[in-house]
């Protein structure tokens, strides 16, 4: 190999397309990774904030409704959850004539299929009542809660609002 050979390469590589079809792949590859976080982080973003507006329109009906039991006065409520939910997506299988099989999602419009949307789980609830001193309206406000959210009354705790 001659001492030249570096630079008749580099000047075949200037020269030519090749350069310029490597940096448009580049300038492509990273655009393509760019966009790719912007959209999970937006999706993610997405599901989050559908899983808090859930938990903050389920603390305020909530709130609003136990306040009305005779002798509650003012409730805050405060629920937490033990996960986000879940969404069950349409999958769909293929098999291509190469015996390759395909899982996809079913879309419509752009759209992917939810089948079953599942509510975030209750982990604990905490009552705050001014009128929770009183223990009739405690049971009332314990066995009102369990009964609309449906679960077990050793997840709920009642206080008296100070």
């Amino acid at each position: 190999m001659s001492e030249n050979a570096p630079a008749n390469a580099l000047k075949k590589l200037r020269s030519g397309r090749i350069l310029e079809i490597l940096i448009v792949l580049i300038i492509v590859v990273i655009v393509a990774i760019v966009v790719y976080n912007f959209l999970a982080g937006r999706k993610s973003e997405d599901a989050g904030e559908t899983s808090a507006d859930y938990g903050t329109e389920l603390e305020e009906g909530l709130a609003k409704v136990l306040s009305e039991i005779d002798g509650a006065g003012e409730v805050s409520v405060m629920i937490s959850f033990s996960d986000d939910g879940e969404r069950v997506i349409a999958m769909q299988t293929t098999t291509d004539a190469d015996g390759t099989t395909v899982t996809e999602p079913v879309l419509i419009d752009g759209d992917v299929v939810v089948l079953e949307e599942k509510k975030p789980e209750i982990s604990g609830v905490l009552i705050v009542a001014a009128g929770a001193n009183d223990l009739r309206v405690r049971f009332d406000i314990l066995s009102a809660t369990a009964s609309v959210l449906n679960i077990n009354q050793s997840l709920i705790k009642v206080y008296t609002k100070g």
